[in-house]
């Protein structure tokens, strides 16, 4: 089966328990589990989390709770092995997964239409990984690095920056919104896979991923407009 994985620790320095708080009549985290349950290609709806209040909420929206140690629900605790503890749990339960998206719950503007066709996108080019993205305005191919003595050089090649966008590749920034990949497949190396990755392009508008209070402000104001 299929499984939507919502990542979801009660620790938050941006913006204090913003995976609980009220956006638009819902906890930020009730629109991940909505949309996951709506998608068709999602089986089951699963969040792992440290804290209660967080497993209540889900729990009242419909989803399934993975308990994850507080190892793994640090500022530095990276999300894969947040992962891999979630599969192992699940797998020693007798649950087979078969693909898994990972859905972050501070992405609101993300919808059940998103999920699915970015699963299509999985399905139709046999990726190893599919990914949300979007187009930023201004185009990474234009971007400097630092060197190591102080100056600064094209990130591409040092004539990049002052080339016409049109003559460089195009660039895509991830919105962190949505992973489709291979539950057997990650747990061969304990990674999201890095080869054969293709983008599902979403609107820079509905990337919105909330960190700060003026993010969140951003995301309600835009939530408000789609419902009239």
């Amino acid at each position: 089966m299929n499984i939507a994985l919502i990542t979801a620790r009660g620790g938050s320095k941006g913006l204090p328990r913003k995976n609980i708080l009220e956006i638009n009549g819902l906890p930020l985290i009730g629109w991940s589990i909505k949309a996951a349950q709506e998608t068709s290609s999602i089986d089951h709806v699963y969040v792992t989390t440290e804290d209660r209040e967080i497993a209540n909420i889900s729990i009242e929206y419909g989803a399934e709770i993975i308990d994850r140690p507080s190892e793994l629900a640090q500022d530095n605790s990276g999300s894969e092995s947040v992962i891999q503890h979630a599969l192992e749990c699940l797998s020693k339960n007798g649950v087979q997964v078969n693909d898994v998206c990972l859905l972050q719950p501070t992405s609101p503007l993300r919808t059940h239409q998103h999920i699915e066709e970015a699963y299509n996108s999985y399905s139709d080019q046999k990726a190893n990984c599919v990914i949300s993205v979007f187009e930023p305005q201004h185009s990474a191919a234009k971007a400097y690095k630092l060197n190591d003595d102080g100056s600064i050089t094209g990130l591409l090649f040092d004539a990049a920056p002052y080339t016409p966008r049109q003559n460089l590749p195009t660039t895509f920034q991830p919105n962190g919104a949505i992973y489709w990949f291979s539950a057997e497949q990650f747990l061969l190396t304990g990674k999201i896979p890095g080869t054969g990755v293709f983008p599902y392009v979403m609107e820079e508008a509905n990337s919105i991923d909330i960190d700060t209070i003026d993010d969140f402000i951003k995301a309600e104001e835009l939530l408000k407009k789609r419902v009239k």
